[in-house]
């Protein structure tokens, strides 16, 4: 017999164009772009009988596969906090769900997961010459899930006429006594975080805990003519040797509104160090600005926003 959960022969197929994120402890719910993952797998193992190399498999531990979900950059408000603790190395849990919902936005398939860490945060690219609106990835690690069918109730989420506001194209590097104005480009990143499954008894599935947070580096690209004070400081650390205070520095990577006049997301960035600068390939008699390429490490990164966001 069919599972409840997916049986309907008297009901017609339905196409799951809108998806819902709702989290505990946080009063709003918001819209997803795209859903992956989130099924449990079962894992085997193939061992060896006796002399006569009979082998058979049989199944062991099972475990479940990360949830990445796409938000728009004006969905993300609620989540922020979430993503900061993770990042702060508070490690906050948190179980919630994702509603598929038909296109008359009525619940069709509840997609629930417990105790969940998240494992990875992507930043999109960020672009002057881009007219795409800003989408984060984030990827879940729950412990367990659960599927349940929908009760028909209405979406709750809110359609945000403002994610226009979220634009590739605007955006600011600060770096504390460097002029990074004519940043015109900052390669897309993602902050993951170590889990490592631990299998306490004879439970079959394991408890996720977890361990190291990793920063990674950060690449943008500047116009040649502006980068004067950017290959100084690349000049005295790297070429010189020069060390602390003028080797590591602070700054701060800025979401703006369209008019580049309002911040609405600050991302700040501790302990930065040059690590390179270069040209990327020059073709002779090409009509482009000329462009350089500087690699910077990052020793921790907070998210800093107003009181909107709940970070204060």
């Amino acid at each position: 017999m069919a599972s409840p959960v997916f049986q309907g022969t008297t009901r017609r197929s339905y196409s799951g164009g809108h998806f819902e994120l709702r989290v505990d402890d946080m009063p709003q719910h918001a819209f997803i772009k795209s859903i992956e993952g989130g099924w449990v797998k079962m894992n085997s193992v193939d061992e060896q009988l006796g002399s006569d190399n009979v082998r058979i498999k049989h199944a062991t531990t099972v475990e479940v596969d990360p949830i990445t979900i796409e938000m728009g950059m004006s969905q993300v408000d609620f989540m922020l906090k979430w993503i900061n603790d993770s990042w702060l190395k508070k490690y906050a849990r948190h179980n919630g769900s994702i509603v598929t919902a038909n296109f008359n936005y009525e619940s069709e398939f509840e997609h629930w997961f417990y105790d969940a860490l998240i494992e990875e945060t992507a930043i999109p690219t960020l672009d002057a010459a881009s007219k795409d609106a800003l989408f984060m990835k984030i990827k879940l690690r729950p412990e367990w899930i659960e599927f349940k069918k929908g009760d028909r109730h209405k979406l709750k989420g809110e359609h945000k006429s403002k994610q226009k506001l979220w634009s590739a194209s605007s955006f600011r590097l600060v770096i504390d006594g460097v002029d990074c104005t004519s940043v015109n480009k900052i390669d897309g990143f993602t902050v993951k975080q170590g889990i490592k499954p631990m299998a306490p008894g004879k439970g079959r599935l394991p408890r996720l805990e977890p361990t190291k947070i990793d920063f990674p580096d950060l690449s943008f690209q500047v116009t040649q003519m502006h980068s004067g004070q950017i290959f100084d400081w690349y000049k005295a650390v790297v070429l010189d040797g020069k060390k602390d205070p003028i080797a590591v520095r602070n700054g701060a990577i800025e979401f703006l509104s369209l008019n580049r006049k309002d911040v609405l997301l600050r991302i700040v960035l501790k302990e930065v160090g040059i690590k390179q600068f270069s040209r990327p390939k020059m073709e002779a008699n090409q009509d482009s600005i000329a462009r350089c390429k500087v690699d910077l490490f990052v020793g921790s990164m907070e998210l800093d926003g107003d009181a909107r966001l709940g970070l204060e």
